[in-house]
């Protein structure tokens, strides 16, 4: 115990004149040269670790990329696919709507299915996969839906027909209202998937989301067919004729597949 005594004062003593000459200055000299020493020491540690650290860090944004990567083609997937089932179900849709429109008209028909479009500018056409050898001739209506006139054949070889839409410039179509058989105006296409009524009399009543339907006046092309409705009424009551513009009841630019009614039953018994 009594060797212990003199060991514990000479540390205190010791630790006391340490902190005695870092007071005042003295041991300056022995930190700077510390310093000096161990600086190279300290910056090769950090430079250890900061290249750990850094690879580390790479290594998860690189995971994560991929992670996204992965995420984003899951994704198309599910969109193609989604897509794929709406266009399917619409499809389908129009195929009830056409089984029951046919089924009770009486209509002889030949369904077809889309192959190519030209849709662009003054232009409005499409191609289908039939033509003069299923019975097809020029001039015929065709359909979608529950009975929904959406253009003329105009052209035919002997597997493919073009299809001329209404929206084409070069379309026209004798239109009548819902529910009445005398004729009431054109539908005359104005390019860019537009269609117009024109040569309306002012004496005939017209107004917003009125039907227009086929006016029957064409040997090829049936009365009451479903054309499109009344949008925007123009015309002053000074003029002779007034027109309107129309809203389509089919988008043609998703159709897959329509109906070309046949001259041999046009109209049912």
């Amino acid at each position: 115990m009594s060797r212990r005594i003199p060991l514990v004062v000479t540390l205190v003593g010791a630790v006391l004149a340490i902190a005695i000459l870092y007071a005042i200055g003295a041991l300056r000299p022995i930190q700077d040269g510390l310093r000096y020493v161990l600086m190279p020491v300290a910056r090769v540690l950090s430079m250890i670790g900061t290249s750990v650290g850094l690879d580390t860090y790479g290594s998860d944004i690189n995971a994560l990329r991929a992670q996204v990567k992965d995420d984003e083609a899951r994704l198309a997937a599910i969109s193609v696919d989604y897509v794929k089932l709406r266009s399917l179900e619409e499809e389908n849709r129009l195929l009830r709507e056409t089984s029951k429109f046919l089924s009770t008209s009486g209509y002889d028909h030949v369904g077809a299915r889309i192959i190519a479009r030209n849709i662009q500018g003054s232009s409005a056409t499409v191609l289908i996969d039939r033509g003069t050898d299923d019975g097809l001739e020029k001039g015929m209506a065709v359909i979608v839906g529950d009975g929904i006139f959406i253009g003329k054949l105009t052209s035919l070889s002997r597997n493919v027909s073009t299809v001329t839409l209404l929206s084409d410039s070069q379309s026209r179509v004798a239109a009548s209202p819902l529910s009445s058989k005398h004729l009431f105006g054109l539908v005359q296409g104005m390019g860019n998937g537009v269609s117009k009524l024109t040569l309306v009399p002012q004496t005939e009543e017209l107004k917003h989301n009125d039907v227009l339907v086929t006016a029957g006046t064409e040997e090829k092309v049936p009365a009451d067919l479903a054309i499109a409705l009344v949008d925007e009424v123009e015309g002053k009551p000074t003029d002779p004729f007034k027109t309107s513009s129309l809203v389509p009841l089919a988008r043609v630019d998703q159709l897959s597949l329509v109906v070309v009614l046949r001259p041999a039953a046009l109209r049912p018994k």
